[in-house]
């Protein structure tokens, strides 16, 4: 069967969903702050992964300092339709996918003013993979997007209690998705696509103590534009047309506390912004036609509590809580990511294994939501929720002064 304009269409308008939403976001990044749930990221400055999170507070490190880091994010999404669906099909099973994630950070001690250093982040990622006959297969069956955030960065010591810092990123994202096609009432055929991009951004960093006891960090990351290019495959069609699409990473901020109680006890705190909002609308060009599908995703906060606590051994207890409001509602939500508001529960710890090395071991727990439904398209309507829609990340690092 050879593919025709309005297959081309057909098919333009299912892949055109995803286009955006496949952009699920990190703060975890295999690094001890998955233990505080983000909490304190720009203001903790411990480590070497402050280059990444706040490169400003790099120069709060007296020493070189190196950090590996790993994580496992397991993942469960289960779907359960709502009578209000129209498309025949079943639930899909549980689409999560167990996920690997590594970081690296280095941070070098030029001088007691000037610190320079590098980090290598997956800040976006995603992995879905529904069965073949589920309801939703219209818009995913299966679905994985990686990125690699390569990231340079400087920070300058302006007087005792000031610091300012800044990097240049730059960034790699693959991405790959199946999804159904009605060629007729008992066929389906099936589009692939696969397309990858590298694109440039900034990040920029203040980090303040006022006080011995008091650290303030604010950090600004730009938004960052894909335009993806590659192919899509037909399975019961013959044609592999290239494609376009546009992946927007956007611009967020983030502000963080570090007070320090007691001795022993510090309390974290953390707000935060993301411009969603940029994304208003998908396009999706095979062949050189184009389909746009509104996705009016709207701006999203972050607030979180957290707290350390030292032990008379070298170890460093941590827990925190935070919460990121949904980027988008029930009508505009799609199954490449069943995400609504989003809940993280962490603790963890760091144990000072010498006066070089700092191993960390943390959990992460996120909820997020039912992430409700309603998608009307030209094969019926998609609805319902998910009765299971959350993530458990595993993390691991080793820290170590040179």
């Amino acid at each position: 069967m050879k593919l025709n304009r309005s297959s081309l269409l057909l098919a333009s308008l299912f892949l055109s969903q995803l286009s955006y939403a496949a952009a699920f976001q990190l703060y975890e990044l295999g690094t001890p702050i998955v233990a505080t749930a983000g909490v304190g990221q720009a203001a903790v400055a411990s480590d070497a992964s402050t280059v990444y999170f706040n490169p400003a507070g790099m120069n709060a490190l007296p020493a070189t300092e190196i950090m590996l880091g790993s994580e496992i994010v397991l993942p469960y999404a289960n779907f359960s339709a709502n009578s209000i669906n129209t498309i025949l099909g079943n639930n899909g099973g549980n689409a999560g996918m167990l996920v690997p994630g590594v970081g690296g950070y280095f941070v070098y001690n030029y001088s007691p003013r000037l610190k320079m250093g590098f980090g290598v982040a997956s800040p976006y990622a995603g992995a879905l993979f529904y069965n073949n006959h589920w309801v939703g297969r219209y818009i995913v069956q299966q679905m994985a997007l990686l990125t690699i955030n390569v990231n340079p960065a400087i920070a300058y010591q302006v007087n005792e209690w000031l610091s300012l810092g800044a990097g240049v990123s730059l960034e790699y994202a693959s991405l790959y998705q199946t999804v159904a096609l009605p060629l007729t009432s008992t066929i389906d055929g099936q589009a692939s696509i696969s397309a990858s991009d590298v694109s440039p951004g900034f990040n920029l960093g203040i980090f303040l103590t006022p006080r011995e006891t008091t650290q303030l960090g604010v950090t600004y990351r730009s938004q960052i534009v894909h335009h993806l290019h590659g192919n899509v495959n037909f399975l019961n069609i013959s044609n592999t047309p290239s494609v376009q699409t546009k992946l927007v990473m956007p611009a967020n901020m983030i502000a963080s506390i570090s007070q320090k109680i007691t001795p022993q006890f510090s309390l974290l705190g953390e707000i935060g912004w993301a411009h969603w909002s940029t994304m208003r609308n998908a396009v999706v060009t095979i062949d050189g036609f184009s389909a746009v599908t509104p996705e009016n995703w709207h701006d999203t906060y972050r607030i979180g509590l957290a707290g350390q606590y030292h032990l008379p051994s070298p170890v460093l207890l941590q827990a925190g809580i935070s919460f990121d409001s949904s980027p988008t509602s029930r009508s505009h939500r799609t199954p490449n990511l069943p995400m609504d508001r989003q809940i993280r529960l962490g603790a963890g710890l760091e144990y000072i294994a010498t006066k070089a090395t700092t191993l960390g071991l943390s959990y992460e727990y996120m909820n997020m939501g039912n992430a409700p439904i309603t998608n009307s398209s030209r094969v019926g309507i998609l609805s319902g929720s998910y009765s299971r829609n959350y993530s458990n990340f595993f993390q691991a690092s080793l820290n170590v002064k040179c």
